[in-house]
């Protein structure tokens, strides 16, 4: 607090030295820092879940949490999108786990961190069995999620919930993931170029950046951002086309990948599919057949990573577009998102 008392004692120096600063609006900037003051900034990884539940209850409850609250995407390996640490309530440390990021509280109507929760989300009456979200709580840019339990029956209550607690959480944190993506801006004319030389779109983010290169019998488009350093994070898109196929299969998919990534990848990639069935999706209208797996780096780097191929079927041709990820001792779910919002945006059209 001593640095708020200095600036408290600026503000009003300010005030009487120049006569023609209103009142009010020097007592806005004062409560705005009083404010600033009186909660700390949250911290912690988004994808880091607090859980503030009594013990008694986490003991019946826990695997099931685990496993409703940790799902796992394949990357290099199954790796969990979230990671949940719990807190009882009586904890010593729990101010400061009330400060993260990401926070859940498991309780009754009248537990106190139930109750300040609602009053932040200017709820009146809180009753159960309930889910309700409110931010900024205990510290600023905060996320809190309550799940309100009925006294009792509060493990049941709260397996009941598990599956909707979920959904909100993972909805959050899309949100979070497309914000932070975006911050830089849209990059139309990335997108406005493409559609008018080559009838296809993708949104990018602006700090991407474009490579094509035609050559007689193909044209390659790559979309890559691999700033501050390519030795810690790369995320790149290439776009490529043939006649339209009769068919998509995972094989052909494979197989283009195999031909693409020797030629114009900076060190040839050996791929191991995931083994999961490819999925069939419609994306923007178009068939999209999705193949997914693992990238390995045949150099004598030991660098690998996720990767995401697809094969579109656009009006007047197939196209192929193969998205992977370099992103080495870092929790990848995030810029999986992020790829996937990117392949989502991609539309196409009859260049004849």
């Amino acid at each position: 607090m001593r640095r708020f008392r200095s600036l408290r004692l600026q503000a009003s120096a300010f005030r009487l030295a120049d006569s023609r600063i209103r009142p009010s609006i020097a007592t806005v900037l004062l409560l705005g820092l009083v404010a600033a003051c009186d909660k700390p900034a949250a911290w912690g990884e988004p994808s880091s879940l607090i859980l503030i539940a009594p013990n008694e209850v986490w003991e019946l409850v826990e695997d099931s949490t685990y496993v409703a609250l940790e799902p796992t995407i394949l990357t290099t390996r199954e790796e969990a999108k979230f990671t949940v640490t719990q807190a009882d309530p009586g904890n010593p440390r729990l101010q400061e786990l009330l400060a993260f990021r990401q926070v859940i509280i498991m309780g009754t109507p009248d537990d106190p961190n139930v109750l300040a929760a609602a009053d932040q989300a200017e709820i009146r009456t809180v009753e159960a069995p309930a889910i309700f979200t409110t931010e900024d709580v205990w510290a600023r840019g905060q996320f809190v999620v309550v799940v309100v339990v009925e006294t009792g029956r509060e493990a049941d209550t709260w397996l009941e919930r598990l599956g909707e607690l979920i959904e909100v959480i993972d909805e959050r944190y899309h949100a979070y993931v497309l914000r932070r993506m975006y911050v830089s801006g849209v990059d139309t004319v990335t997108a406005d170029s493409l559609r008018g030389r080559f009838g296809l779109s993708i949104r990018a983010p602006t700090v991407y950046d474009l490579v094509i290169r035609e050559g007689p019998r193909d044209t390659i488009v790559i979309i890559r951002n691999d700033n501050p350093d390519a030795s810690e994070l790369v995320r790149s898109i290439l776009i490529t086309w043939r006649p339209r196929l009769v068919e998509l299969s995972e094989e052909i998919a494979l197989d283009w990948r195999a031909a693409i990534d020797s030629v114009h990848y900076n060190v040839p990639q050996r791929i191991e599919p995931s083994g999961r069935e490819p999925r069939a999706l419609r994306v923007n209208g178009q068939e999209v057949l999705e193949v997914t797996g693992t990238w390995i780096d045949e150099g004598s780097f030991p660098a690998a990573g996720p990767y995401i191929s697809w094969l579109v079927q656009c009006p007047d041709r197939t196209v192929f577009i193969d998205a992977w990820l370099y992103a080495p001792r870092k929790p990848k779910y995030e810029y999986m998102i992020q790829l996937r919002y990117i392949l989502s945006s991609f539309t196409c059209e009859d260049i004849g």
